[in-house]
């Protein structure tokens, strides 16, 4: 039996139960939509652009936005706000866990500045901030990783911004959840090794230092939340780029085969990609065959954009989960970051201390 098809090996490293919140996502998105239909923020006439606040799987909510935003809209991973932020700005602060410090000081530099903000999130300090100060909070349900409630945050949020005709309509939600379910069919647990497709490629990425190149203004975000997940599951080094910029600087790191062996890449492409950005895809694929670089392309499927964005990071969350099987990590902790976050904490509040003395 191939190790990704055992219910021991399952038993041993999914501990925190990671498939069984994967196999749901459907679902969640399906709730993510009555989430956004019954919240009314209210938001005022005369908005000119928008500022997502957010970091990590939180922030990756503000650029599916991004990607069909009709304004301007700028997704914000820092402590403070982009200097354009005015009184026509909305500012939407998404944290998951609510105490994601970058994004507090933003949103506590938000309402100083007099900017209209709303809240998503399951609590912590910046459902207090919403409270106090009066703010709209869309609550989303807690108890999952931030990057595990990707439909909770980005669909109600989408949501939201298409009724306030700030999003393009995103079509019929049916052609969503009918791909979702179709990657689900395709990529659960029960599926063998021999067919399931996310198990196929784990194995290519497995010891190797992915790739993972998507399109400007695309698949972009596509790439980085393969990467972030590689990362944060499978606990392994992945990058990611987008054409054309790529073609500029990184094709050179095949050049050498010392290093070339040890990458694959992953091409990303969908029924929306620009033909030129197609082209260099070709070219690409060409390279790598001449430079020993092993690649695979994935490509989306659906009837809206949409649902070809959405299934496409949902197959890539199911890789991610693979590897980790293969690397023998559990996929849900992120001990490494939770020990930073307690060191930094420690030092900020040692730097506060040592001031006031």
């Amino acid at each position: 039996m191939d190790k990704l098809d055992s219910k021991t090996v399952l038993t041993n490293y999914d501990k925190a139960g990671m498939l069984r919140i994967l196999d749901g996502f459907p679902r969640q998105c399906q709730e993510a939509i009555k989430l956004g239909n019954n919240f009314d923020p209210r938001l005022p006439h005369g908005i000119k652009q928008v500022v997502i606040c957010g970091m990590g799987g939180s922030a990756m909510a503000g650029e599916v936005a991004r990607r069909f935003s009709q304004i301007p809209l700028f997704v914000n991973r820092s402590h403070d706000l982009p200097p354009f932020t005015d009184r026509q700005t909305l500012l939407i602060a998404v944290s998951y866990s609510g105490n994601t410090t970058e994004t507090i000081s933003a949103l506590k530099s938000g309402i100083e500045k007099g900017v209209f903000a709303v809240c998503l999130s399951s609590g912590g300090e910046i459902g207090r901030i919403a409270n106090a100060h009066g703010l709209p909070l869309l609550k989303i349900p807690a108890g999952y990783q931030p990057r595990a409630a990707l439909g909770y945050l980005a669909i109600s949020l989408l949501t939201i911004l298409i009724e306030a005709q700030i999003l393009t309509d995103i079509g019929r939600r049916e052609a969503l959840f009918s791909e979702l379910d179709r990657v689900r069919t395709q990529c659960t647990h029960t599926v063998g090794a021999t067919t399931n497709p996310a198990k196929k490629l784990a194995r290519h990425l497995f010891g190797k230092f992915p790739l993972v190149y998507g399109t400007v203004n695309n698949t972009d975000l596509v790439a980085m939340r393969w990467k972030t997940q590689i990362n944060e599951n499978a606990k392994q080094p992945a990058f990611w780029n987008a054409f054309p910029e790529l073609n500029h600087n990184e094709i050179l790191s095949m050049v050498k085969e010392e290093y070339a062996h040890r990458l694959f890449v992953i091409l990303l492409e969908n029924h929306y990609d620009k033909q030129e950005n197609l082209l260099r895809m070709h070219i690409m694929q060409s390279l790598f065959k001449d430079h020993s670089v092993g690649f695979r392309k994935v490509t989306a499927s659906g009837e809206t954009e949409l649902a070809q964005l959405i299934s496409q990071i949902y197959f890539g969350d199911y890789v991610s989960f693979y590897l980790a099987l293969l690397n023998q990590v559990d996929p849900t902790p992120v001990a490494l970051i939770e020990e930073f976050k307690k060191e930094l904490l420690l030092r900020q509040s040692n730097s506060i201390r040592h001031t006031r003395q």
